[in-house]
């Protein structure tokens, strides 16, 4: 342990979290942030903290202003939006009008898929939520939190007053509710390994109050909070109308899940299977209502349906599909919105079989494959091109060590890593070999046009090298069970975080976590007890340098090659304002803050 497991360490973390998020910007930048000056405090309490909480954490709360309006976060009447700038009565009104994949899931416990979060994340609340458009944790169905000295013990002070969608008061049994619903293998959660692989054990103190032991200190433990499967449900509602089996056979009947109840600032208006979903505003949440009246989702997932309708104004944003990324730049830069993302996407090495056993092979094929004027030319530069696991943005990205990445596009370089690991063609037939094999492998993708055109670029790159590679698409289950399987030899797939914290990346190349999320099969032993400093320390200081020592030793070691951090880009027609993207995506915002022009006002 650290030397700074002490008094108040856990409370320096999250001080710190909350901070220093920022300060890891998009691009990678190493500016400092500072929280606006507060202005001149209204007269009423918006969010009144218990008086029980712990002298410091209390003080926390009240001297912060998490949402950056120049609040004081006690004196916040409506978090996550400009307190001097809410204006219900010209901004309220309309539906905000958009076209989507078909939501697969309600419950959150088992929500996967980002159209299936997009409705979720507006339907329920969490103990915690992020500032919109940010990384940083908030309060949310908990007014305030405080842990314990060694950071392993956190208590939850919930907020009073809150009612479910159908009248319900909100208490901590419903939390509790909730979590044994995640915990619970007959619902066969697919995230339930975000409860138990750090949770002890958790209760309602009270009414208003949870507590949650871990089973060691985690100091992403917050931003875990913000995900999907901790959005509470009414224990009353839900558990009268699910049928709950003795095993994983018999599984869970849940009649409720065509008319969810959630605490969060829409509800279910209309659902009609195969063709829309209508949600309406919430007039009693909590943070004051969100201006539109409605969020429409029309259920198409053509690009060019999608992008048609846009263009006739019949839906306000659209995602911009690479065969329209000249028209949209050439025609409607105004509309424009581009946010980079926590995700990395990467070929990565089968690194416990022939031949990417060898680390020499992992650094020339790494140093052999052209990257960067792919991603210019086939991918229309509209991503960067990635030198490690992390992405700008996140905590602990490091400028420095991307700009003095040593394996960029070389074959110099390449053809001498395998010359001085006599890894060479013996018989001249222009194929080297390893291990008294011809170096002939296939790279394994899921079916992508762009990644089709970049094979041909790559499999050119590695002929010059001497290695014969093929190219290979399967669909995306397939792929996945390759990967869980080993038999494959190069593979495209990539990362988007879970919770904003370098250790949802760094811990993809655990030993533990061999075959998933370890694929790759990366293992060693001095990076796994790293990797568990950096799960457990809860100095930032030493987070970042920890997150430093680990990306340098991915760089060195190439289990991954890796290929680009994503940006996304819509176009938001100019009579929409206040639509929120941050870098986790806009399926995770509650999008209070968006408002139209009077005239755009759709009924």
């Amino acid at each position: 342990m650290h030397k700074d497991w002490k008094k108040f360490g856990a409370l320096f973390l999250i001080v710190t979290l909350v901070a220093v998020t920022c300060s890891a910007c998009i691009g990678g930048g190493g500016e400092e942030t500072t929280t606006p000056a507060p202005t001149t405090q209204p007269p009423t309490v918006a969010n009144v903290l218990p008086d029980g909480m712990d002298a410091q954490w209390k003080t926390f709360f009240e001297s912060y202003d998490f949402d950056g309006d120049g609040v004081l976060y006690t004196y916040d009447m409506y978090l996550g939006r400009d307190d001097a700038e809410v204006d219900f009565a010209t901004m309220t009104g309309g539906a905000f009008r958009n076209m989507t994949a078909e939501i697969s899931d309600w419950d959150p416990i088992d929500v996967t898929d980002t159209a299936s979060d997009t409705v979720v994340s507006k339907l329920y609340s969490g103990l915690v939520q992020y500032v919109p458009g940010t990384t940083d944790p908030m309060p949310d169905l908990a007014v305030a939190w405080e842990a314990n000295d060694a950071g392993d013990v956190f208590t939850f002070y919930l907020r009073q007053g809150i009612t479910f969608h159908n009248g319900e008061e909100f208490t901590a049994d419903d939390v509790v509710f909730s979590w044994e619903r995640l915990q619970n293998p007959v619902y066969a959660s697919a995230r339930i390994s975000f409860l138990t692989n750090y949770v002890e054990s958790y209760r309602a103190v009270s009414d208003y109050v949870f507590e949650v032991t871990l089973k060691d200190p985690f100091a992403p433990f917050l931003t875990l909070m913000t995900y999907t499967c901790f959005k509470v449900l009414p224990e009353d509602y839900v558990s009268s109308s699910e049928v709950v089996g003795e095993t994983t056979e018999e599984g869970v009947t849940k009649n409720w899940l065509y008319f969810p109840v959630g605490t969060g600032p829409w509800k279910l208006k209309e659902y009609v299977s195969g063709d829309h979903l209508y949600l309406e505003a919430n007039l009693n949440y909590w943070a004051g209502r969100p201006y539109l009246d409605e969020f429409r989702y029309k259920f198409v997932e053509e690009d060019d349906t999608i992008v048609q309708a846009w263009k006739a104004g019949q839906i306000d944003v659209c995602g911009i599909p690479s065969q329209y990324w000249d028209d949209f730049n050439e025609n409607y830069p105004e509309t424009l919105q581009t946010v980079s993302e926590l995700a990395t996407y990467f070929m990565y090495f089968n690194c416990g079989a022939w031949p990417f056993d060898s680390l020499a092979m992992r650094q020339a094929v790494t140093c052999g494959i052209e990257r960067a004027s792919v991603i210019d030319t086939i991918y229309k530069g509209r991503f960067m091109p990635a030198h490690g696991i992390l992405p700008p943005g996140i905590f602990g990205f490091s400028q420095e060590l991307y700009d003095s990445y040593e394996w960029t596009y070389d074959p110099v370089k390449a053809a001498t890593i395998l010359d001085n690991a006599g890894i060479v063609d013996t018989n001249d037939n222009g194929i080297r070999e390893y291990q008294g094999q011809e170096l002939q492998i296939e790279l394994s993708s899921y079916v992508s046009t762009t990644y089709q055109e970049a094979s041909k670029v790559w499999i050119d790159n590695l002929a010059d090298l001497g290695i014969e590679m093929t190219y290979q698409q399967y669909d995306f289950g397939t792929l996945l069970q390759s990967a869980d399987e080993g038999n494959y030899t190069i593979m495209t797939l990539g990362w988007i975080a879970d919770y904003p914290d370098p250790e949802n990346f760094f811990m993809l190349f655990e030993t533990a976590n061999i075959p998933d999320p370890n694929s790759s099969r990366y293992s060693d032993t001095e990076y796994d007890a790293m990797c568990q400093d950096l799960r457990t320390n809860p100095n930032t200081e030493e987070r970042l340098d920890l997150s430093y020592d680990l990306e340098a030793k991915l760089q060195y070691d190439c289990p991954y090659l890796w290929f680009f951090h994503s940006r996304a880009t819509r176009a938001i027609h100019t009579w929409v304002h206040g639509y929120t993207a941050g870098p986790m995506g806009p399926h995770v915002e509650k999008q209070l803050g968006i408002w139209l022009d009077e005239d755009y006002r759709t009924t």
